[in-house]
């Protein structure tokens, strides 16, 4: 699935943040006070660029989307590539107000 055709724009940007590596426009897209859960939950922003830079951005994380799972966009199945973290399948869960994402649930 093309990450252009995503339904919801956050998710749209969130995808292509991550893929091109640009953490600081990554982050901007987070509330304040979001939380990521990926395993442990990194709640507020210096713990989630804390998690994103050794998880995602550190070890160059390319994402590719499989499908969404809802009409709403903000649940995703995606397959994920990197040099040195996790590679494979997973489900991201957006929850979104605002214009920015307030949870991110990562299976």
């Amino acid at each position: 699935m093309d990450v252009a055709s995503l339904h919801a724009p956050l998710v749209r940007r969130t995808i292509e943040t991550i893929n091109a590596g640009r953490l600081d426009e990554f982050m901007a897209l987070f509330a304040r006070d979001a939380t990521v859960v990926d395993g442990p939950p990194y709640h507020g922003h210096a713990a989630i660029r804390t998690w994103a830079q050794r998880e995602t951005f550190g070890v160059q994380m390319h994402i590719d989307v499989m499908h969404e799972k809802n009409a709403e966009g903000t649940a995703v199945d995606v397959n994920v590539t990197s040099t040195g973290g996790y590679s494979g399948p997973g489900t991201f869960l957006f929850t979104i107000g605002g214009g920015l994402i307030e949870r991110l649930v990562i299976r």
